[in-house]
Formats: structure tokens, sequence, C-alpha cells
């Protein structure tokens, strides 16, 4: 059989030859007319001489002589070998034959290509009752399923006993085998142009490094033989133990498989499209595959993660899934899984926040939510409360179908807001990203007003050291007509008599060192009367009239 490739992989489940004595496996085999030993050797018979072997082994008198009804023992290694089909029991996401989609069910035969995508993979039943899963990105050719027996029927029943001669070649990809457990006179075996491990009844994987063209084999069950397709190289593998064998074939070296990854930062649930979780303890590569099912026959996604990165997986449609990840050692062996289902429901996505904005500010009073619906969605929940948490809520308001609201809050201080869609059939989506905004309390009243000894304006209010006050005097109370104005660093303000008495209008507004500048102060009125101290320069005019 010729390699088309450096990469290829060939699986090559080989058929049982002769069992000897007592312990052969024996077919009945039914003449018709116009039967005849040497004739059936050339058509039903494994070849030309086999008609010796069974006259011997039935004690025909006469072997030329059979007759139409009458049963023959025929060794099973004597049967010549029918084209047997595999079938393709499950695939999902992107999964070819021959370059055109694949049908779940659809058989395939001797000479067919077998393709996964990036998000497909694909299960392949055998006619003995193992199974072949080829996750994502992998790349095979069925080069032959055969069983011995004289029509297909009786070929699938005598594979399904262990009499099975099959072949897959890999050209691209890993491949995952669950043996059927028979009892066989040869291995199952997968190859590849530097290895071929050989097992009976067990569970193991089989991938080809596509830089170094080595060979990994990794056991979960059972035992495999792996050796040098051309050397005599080769070594036992238990079960919890891998190997790697690259093209020098030298003797690989059993390694006990690396312990499961840990989980456990890794939620139960997402909400967002993308999911992400972090492995803050994983110090080595991991290999991380989403697929529907809990058996990952139907993956759907399959990556690497390096150490010190987070896991990222997109695309996932809102479903309960299945998630595994194994730990790679220094070869690229493969350890032990790790498996944790988890919900994915992001959808509908809730809608886009607007306003206010995350860390925004704003004085005490009418509060304005606004937002850009979902248009997949009918209408919008908001929720506000105290706490990041929303354990306190202060407001929730469901059914909305426009795109703001204005509400009164319960005082100052800071608050955090959210927003989700709901479906017209009532399906809800979860909460977006809350944000968090704060309303700052209204300013108090300034107080003050003339000094004293009524020579200047002495004027103070309640104010945080930190924050820039902006102080106005003016004559009118809608402050067109300004006197006087400056930028404080300090909650007072001292500043000379006005020389035209009259009611005047103070005011103060605070400048935060974010740049936050809160609202005007309510107005204090201040009476400056006329100033009578110098009229008694004036008394001696007064005498003289």
């Amino acid at each position: 059989m010729k390699l088309g490739s450096r990469r290829a992989v060939a699986l090559a489940c080989l058929g049982a030859c002769a069992v000897a004595g007592a312990q052969e496996h024996v077919v009945e085999f039914r003449v018709s007319e116009r039967d005849t030993l040497i004739g059936l050797s050339g058509s039903v018979f494994a070849g030309p001489h086999a008609w010796r072997e069974i006259a011997r082994l039935n004690r025909l008198p006469d072997p030329n002589r059979i007759y139409p009804g009458q049963v023959l023992r025929v060794p099973a290694r004597l049967m010549r070998m029918k084209p047997l089909p595999v079938a393709l029991a499950s695939s999902v996401g992107d999964v070819r034959v021959g370059g055109a989609p694949a049908r779940p069910g659809m058989a395939l035969s001797e000479g067919q290509h077998l393709e996964t995508g990036a998000n497909g993979s694909a299960v392949l039943a055998l006619a003995d009752g193992s199974r072949v899963k080829l996750p994502p990105s992998s790349l095979a050719e069925i080069v032959a399923s055969r069983a011995p027996g004289a029509n297909e029927a009786q070929a699938a029943r005598l594979a399904s006993e262990g009499w099975f001669a099959g072949s897959m070649r890999m050209l691209r990809g890993s491949v995952e085998v669950l043996a059927a457990r028979l009892r066989r006179s040869q291995p199952l075996e997968v190859s590849t142009p530097t290895g071929v491990a050989g097992v009976r009844g067990t569970q193991y994987r089989v991938s080809l490094d596509g830089d170094s063209g080595a060979t990994r084999s990794e056991v979960l069950e059972g035992r495999v033989r792996l050796e040098s397709p051309q050397r005599s190289a080769g070594a036992d593998i238990p079960a919890g133990f891998g190997a790697e064998m690259d093209a020098r074939a030298q003797t690989p070296e059993p390694v006990r498989l690396l312990p499961p990854p840990d989980l456990g930062a890794m939620p139960a649930r997402f909400e967002r499209p993308l999911v992400r979780f972090a492995l803050p303890t994983e110090q080595a590569t991991v290999r991380v595959q989403v697929a529907q099912d809990e058996a990952f026959e139907r993956i759907v996604s399959d990556s690497k993660v390096i150490a010190g990165s987070d896991v990222r997986i997109a695309g996932l449609d809102d479903a309960r899934w299945f998630l595994r990840a194994r730990r790679l050692d220094g070869q690229g062996i493969e350890g032990h899984d790790a498996v944790r289902p988890f919900v994915l429901k992001a959808r509908p996505e809730p809608p886009a926040s607007n306003a206010p904005r995350a860390g925004g500010k704003q004085s005490l009073g009418p509060v304005e939510f606004r937002w850009s619906p979902n248009i997949e969605a009918k209408s919008t929940r908001l929720q506000v409360a105290r706490d990041e948490g929303f354990r306190e809520l202060v407001a929730e308001r469901e059914g909305l179908e426009g795109t703001s609201l204005t509400l009164e809050l319960p005082g100052a201080g800071v608050y955090h807001w959210r927003l989700a869609s709901t479906r017209a059939d009532g399906d809800k989506g979860p909460f977006g990203d809350a944000l968090r905004f704060e309303l700052r309390p209204l300013p108090q009243p300034p107080q003050g007003g003339l000094s004293g000894d009524g020579k200047s304006l002495t004027l103070s209010w309640s104010g945080r050291p930190q924050d820039t006050q902006h102080v106005e005097l003016a004559r009118d109370p809608q402050f067109t007509q300004i006197v006087a104005q400056a930028d404080l660093n300090a909650p007072e303000w001292i500043l000379p008599r006005p020389s035209q008495p009259g009611t005047y209008f103070f005011r103060y507004r605070s400048i935060e060192p974010d740049g936050f500048v809160g609202p005007y102060s309510s107005p204090l009125v201040i009476e400056v009367p006329r100033d009578w101290r110098y009229l008694w320069l004036l008394t001696p005019l007064l005498l003289l009239l």
C-alpha cells in the first residue's frame, strides 16, 4: 500500500488469520446449484488451493461432488474478503466526503476521503463495532474495510466477531480509537510513517506532529504496542502512559500521562458570546475541546491554550455544552481529560448603554437612562442598584420599548445600572455589564454678608478642600450683571464692600479634581446700605445755609 504523504497516518484494522486447532473459527457455507469446490475457490474461497483443505475438513469422499443445500464447514481464514461499508455515525460542523458535504448515516467505501473543518468533527463506525473519532482539522482516506464471507451479510457477521480487515490513511490531524472488545488473532493497528500502534480492544489516541513527523500515542484503557513500521524498535504502553516515536525509530520510552488540569476557575454559566475564562494554576499547554455531547463525538471547537493565556472560545450557540481539557507534556504527549459541562446563554444580547456613562457624575435630581435597543428584541429590562452585585435594587423596570427612561433616585451616592433584552416570545437575555455612576449632592446655601466693620463682604459655604470654587457676585438674580467673580481654592470669599449701595446676589459652584462641574448654589441675597460714615464732613456747609 502506497502512502500518499510523509504525514499520512494509517489506521489498519487488520483481519484475523489462522487460529490453531480447536480455536479456529469455522463458517458454515451452504452449497448452491452448479457450485464446485474448485469453482468456489476462485469466487468465494481465499485461493485456488483452499478446496483441498476444505474437502479434508469436511471429509468429502469425492471433492468433485458437492450437492445443492449441502453445508460445508469452512475456516474463516479461507473465505474471500468482502468489502464492507464504513458508516458515518455522526458529524457536526464542516464535514466533507470527497469534497461534498457529508450526511450523518451515509456509508463510505474504500478510496473515499473524509475531511473535518476547523469547527467540524466526525465519528466512523467500523464493521467490527469499533468507533474512530476524527476531531476538527483532520483528513482521512478509507483504504480498506473487509471481512471474509460468501456475501455481505455473512461478512458483516464475521466482522462483528473479530474477522475484520480494515485500514484508514490519515493525511492530517489526529484520531481517537475506541476498539471493540473482540477476541482477535491479530490486533487492530494505527500506523504512521514513524510508528505502528497495535491493540486488542482498548481506547487510545494517536497523533502525528505536523512539524517533526513524530508519532504520539496515549493509552487510556488496555495496552498498546508502539513500534516502527520499518525497524524492530518498539515498546508496550500500558493504560495511563503515552510514548513518542520519531523518524529515527528509536525505542519509545513510555511516560506517565499528566493528570487532568484544574477547571475550578471555569464558570458553569456564560452570558457573553465569547466564552472566556482563566486557568490560573496551569503551567503547561492545555488542549481544550468543546462538544455537543458528553461522549465528545460531536466536537465543534478544538484549540491549544499556552500557559498564562485565557481560554477563548467563539462561535457557540446558546445551549448546554461539554468542555474537556488535557495537559501536554514537553514531548507533546496529551494527558488525562478533565470534563466540565457548561451553559451558554448570551442571547438576545443586551442593549448598548449610552447614558449615564461609566464613572460619570451628575448632581442630585432626575436621572435619564438612555440606550440603543437590540433589534432582535422587543423590549428592554433595566435595573438600578446601590451595590455592584445588584442585591440592593432601587429601581427595576421591564417591558421598556423606547430608548430612554427618567427616574428619581433616593438620594446622593454611588449607583450601578444594567440592561437586558427580551424577545417577543418572552425569552429573556442576560444583563449586560453594569455601569457605575454617582449622584453628587446639591450645594449647600452660602452664608455671610457685610463684615462687622462694614468694610467688606465675607462669604462662606460648605465645600471639600480638594475642590476648586467658582464664585460670582451680581446685581440681578439672573446673574447677567456680574460685578465680581473669582476661582478660589477654599470655600470662602472676602471682597471689598461694593461702592454702590443696593441689593446684590451671590452664588458659587464646585469644580472637582476630575473636572466635574457641580451646579450653582441657590443665590444669597445681600443688602448693601448707603454708607453714612463720612456725612459729618458736610456739617460746615449745612451751618452756612
